[in-house]
């Protein structure tokens, strides 16, 4: 209490001036319109200020609250999407190929192995026997041709590369309809022969070509490349070197295609030709 009045006592003369500058101003603002209303959007703007600073200051103390509640939403969305994503392995979708009117599936998958400095290349993938895959599947990337499947586990699946020496592959130039046999030489991965090709066939550079549809691995019209350079000549035919549409070296999304009637065809044509 003696603090309080020693306090007092040695600031009186300013306490007594600050209670007369608010008795004064009071005064003054209660006194003509235009003061009431200076006053009032003065006092308007400190606490609009004011409840700002104090809002900014509840979200802040909000903020570790906030990002618990998105983790636990990230969490909840990542798993559903795990969960959605499960439900859809070893789902394959139809598709019929018009020209041959033959049925395939085709399954995504991604390349977990590659290589592309063999004479013999192999891709790994990550679709097996639970997913549905078997040997002698077809795969294709968006881009066109790139192997057949020739291993299965239960989880994975190898397929040989068109970047392998034993990969041959009925072909044919789009626009004419000529097909051949495409084999890789074992040298540049951007590049591959199309052999058995007539002379009179006219060939230009840039000429597309993409499967037959004659094996009963590959639908018609999957893309493999294009005609690049001149035509090797010799014999009864010509061959074509053919700039591969697939970049094997950025390989990462694949399809399995499975034939529905291929065991079917295998066995009739089997049994036709060993009469």
């Amino acid at each position: 209490m003696r603090s309080l009045l020693h306090f007092l006592l040695r600031f009186k003369t300013l306490i007594l001036f600050l209670l007369l500058e608010g008795v004064a101003l009071f005064m003054l603002s209660s006194s003509h319109n235009y003061h009431q209303s200076v006053t009032f959007n003065a006092a308007r703007n400190i606490s609009g200020t004011i409840t700002k600073r104090l809002e900014r200051g509840r979200e802040y103390f909000k903020l570790r609250q906030i990002n618990a509640q998105l983790v636990t939403e990230n969490r909840q969305l990542r798993q559903r999407l795990q969960n959605l994503e499960a439900e859809r392995e070893g789902s394959f979708s139809t598709f019929t190929d018009t020209i041959t009117l033959q049925e395939y599936d085709y399954l995504d998958a991604r390349v977990i192995n590659n290589s592309t400095n063999r004479q013999k290349n192999f891709i790994t993938l990550n679709r097996g026997r639970r997913h549905g895959v078997s040997t002698g599947m077809a795969v294709a990337s968006p881009e066109g041709v790139v192997g057949v499947v020739v291993g299965v586990s239960q989880n994975f699946s190898i397929a040989m590369s068109l970047l392998n020496v034993d990969f041959r592959l009925s072909s044919s130039i789009a626009r004419n309809n000529y097909f051949g046999s495409l084999a890789w030489k074992g040298s540049s991965f951007r590049y591959a022969q199309l052999s058995e090709i007539p002379h009179h066939v006219l060939i230009s550079e840039g000429d597309t070509i993409v499967t037959s549809g004659y094996s009963a691995i590959f639908p018609s019209g999957v893309m493999v490349g294009t005609v690049t350079g001149e035509p090797e000549k010799g014999g009864d035919f010509i061959t074509l070197k053919i700039k591969l549409s697939v970049d094997f070296k950025k390989l990462t999304n694949v399809y399995i295609i499975g034939n529905l009637h291929r065991v079917e065809r295998i066995k009739l044509e089997e049994e036709v030709v060993s009469e």
